[in-house]
């Protein structure tokens, strides 16, 4: 039994072993295409650029990463190339938009393809919605937004800042008036100038952006909305409490995991087993490398990373949900689409 434990224990080492070595041999003096599937400038593009210049110091043979940005479709253009024209040798990686896993289970069926079969390196962090108040409107807690109509700025009828209030008048009496038509910065200052009481959008987004804001203590956060709390607000109420049907909470639970998925990275499907492990633990370390960190602080991105085996999981159970489920999920967010 000693014997073979050892004689096991020597292989598994050779193995591994080997792997590596494969795989420095063949990232040596290679290039990694990381597409992103949205314009340059936007978070997932900066979020994208910073792992770039930290992720080749954890990979063998330390390739060198290009960005090339490819928006279209919402995500859609990247994660088709991804999917069936990038080269699937481990030198093509992309940054995907949240919505990317979970599309063609809830969403329109314009990405036809299934993202259980992409190779999944990890997230970077995690994009979690919050309801906000301008202090001075008198809007204290979500209550009060279920008790009288509160206006929120949003840009497109389709993006979670009207999306989400939406939905949470259809599942949780709430009162939002979700105005759209701004574009992404105006949305801010329409609750700056008072056009607006308030806005939901993800706590990333606030942080980044409106720093003074919240310094200055001029906005009251109503409700957050992942599965657990953000550890700097972990006193906001969590916005699932005030989800009172079951069958709607399981929806609703579905929906929200596309926040869970957040920032992710993919490789195409097929990826070798080698080359994948490789990227994953090379992902994975450079989360936890202080360069990478630091210059992540200065940038004020929020690093709450998911391992690519846990992105696994998420999916496979997603896809495991019941019909019942799924239905009402399509529902709901029909319902908060106008359709």
């Amino acid at each position: 039994m000693k014997t073979c434990w050892i004689a096991c224990a020597t292989a598994s080492l050779a193995l591994s072993v080997s792997w590596g070595a494969q795989a420095q041999d063949f990232y040596a003096n290679k290039q990694i295409n990381l597409i992103v599937g949205s314009g340059a400038g936007g978070g997932y593009d900066g979020n994208a650029r910073v792992l770039a210049r930290h992720l080749p110091n954890h990979i063998p043979g330390q390739p060198g990463i290009v960005v090339q940005n490819m928006p279209g479709a919402s995500g859609v253009k990247a994660a088709n190339h991804l999917y069936t024209i990038a080269e699937r040798d481990g030198t093509a990686i992309g940054a995907m938009a949240n919505t990317m896993p979970l599309d063609p289970l809830l969403g329109s069926g314009a990405l036809r393809l299934d993202p259980r079969q992409f190779s999944w390196v990890g997230s970077i962090g995690k994009q979690i919605n919050v309801c906000i108040a301008w202090a001075a409107n008198n809007f204290d807690k979500f209550q009060d937004a279920q008790q009288r109509e509160m206006k929120v700025s949003a840009t497109g009828a389709t993006g979670w800042r009207a999306l989400m209030p939406r939905i949470l008048n259809s599942v949780a009496d709430a009162k939002f008036r979700v105005i759209t038509g701004y574009a992404t910065t105006e949305s801010m200052l329409a609750v700056e100038r008072g056009e607006v009481d308030g806005i939901c959008t993800t706590y990333e987004t606030l942080t980044s952006s409106q720093q003074q804001w919240l310094a200055d203590k001029k906005v009251t956060f109503l409700a957050q909305f992942g599965f657990e709390p953000i550890p700097a607000i972990k006193d906001v109420p969590m916005g699932l409490t005030f989800v009172k049907d079951s069958a709607d909470l399981e929806a609703i639970r579905l929906i929200f995991l596309q926040q869970e998925t957040g920032r992710p990275i993919v490789a195409p499907p097929g990826v070798p087993k080698e080359r994948l492990t490789m990227l994953r633990k090379a992902f994975d370390a450079t989360m936890k490398d202080p360069a990478f960190l630091q210059e992540a602080a200065k940038a004020q991105l929020d690093i709450s990373p998911l391992n690519g085996a846990a992105i696994d999981d998420m999916l496979a159970k997603a896809y495991a949900s019941s019909p019942q489920t799924i239905e009402r999920a399509k529902v709901i967010l029909a319902r908060a689409v106008g359709k």
